[in-house]
């Protein structure tokens, strides 16, 4: 077990080294979609009838937004070797369960996620400063929240990318999955909005993961009053995790004929 508890580290440790000359790239994508979109929500949306707070409350979003567009990217690259040179299949040679070298997969990618996505906080507070309060926010329940929320975005990408023929099928992915659950999974409303709205549509809306996600991570930063309590989100996302971890090893050790 030993072994293949370092073996798993030493290959998140290779994907890490493969991550990091990129970060500086992405950091730069990622800190600018961070400003202009704080910029437009406290400056221009305000002469549109919203209110200064709609900012923080979208800033609470985009922290937990990232990740999950970062670790969709990372579906292609998976996908393109899985279809191509399939350098994967070395690393199921190495002395570790196969279900844990997908596992690390997932794992790499959260990671990546985490890395740029933990600087959109104290950047939102810098561009709003004292229009952001800090004072209702739970260091603990948000930290629970953003490793939770980028691992689930880990093991969703990992399930995604299992059931993905080809890098053809990829903006299929993008429209059809990826973009219909980030839109109604809460980023620019609340769940208790969409249930003064719609009721019916926002108990079917509770089958989407991203919902906790934002919802977690709003009540964490900005109080508990009005949202989904914390501690719900968290078991959901656990939830969520396990079984899409479940469905992606489950996947690809079928569609690379693993023992």
């Amino acid at each position: 077990m030993m072994t293949s508890i370092f073996t798993c580290l030493n290959l998140v440790r290779r994907d890490m080294a493969v991550f990091w000359p990129t970060f500086l790239d992405r950091f730069i994508n990622g800190m600018i979609w961070v400003v202009l979109t704080i910029l437009i929500f406290a400056y221009l949306f305000p002469q549109m009838g919203m209110t200064q707070d709609f900012a923080v409350f979208m800033a609470c979003a985009n922290i937990m937004s990232w990740g999950f567009f970062e670790v969709m990217g990372n579906v292609a690259i998976l996908i393109a070797d899985l279809t191509g040179q399939k350098s994967i299949e070395y690393d199921l040679t190495l002395p570790l369960p196969q279900w844990l070298v997908f596992t690390r997969i997932a794992l790499s990618n959260a990671l990546q996620a985490m890395a740029i996505a933990v600087f959109i906080l104290p950047l939102s507070k810098i561009v709003l400063w004292n229009s952001f309060s800090l004072a209702h926010i739970s260091w603990i329940q948000f930290a629970v929240v953003f490793i939770l929320g980028n691992l689930f975005y880990g093991f969703f990408s990992l399930c995604l990318a299992s059931m993905t023929k080809n890098m053809d099928a990829i903006n299929n992915i993008w429209m059809r999955v990826v973009f219909p659950l980030w839109w109604v999974g809460g980023y620019q409303f609340s769940w208790k909005t969409m249930y003064e709205i719609a009721p019916w549509f926002a108990y079917i809306d509770l089958l989407n993961p991203l919902v906790y996600v934002f919802e977690g991570v709003r009540a964490s930063i900005l109080g508990q009053a009005g949202y989904i309590n914390v501690w719900y989100c968290v078991g959901a996302l656990i939830v969520a995790s396990i079984i899409t971890g479940y469905i992606g090893t489950k996947k690809m050790m079928e569609r690379l004929d693993c023992l």
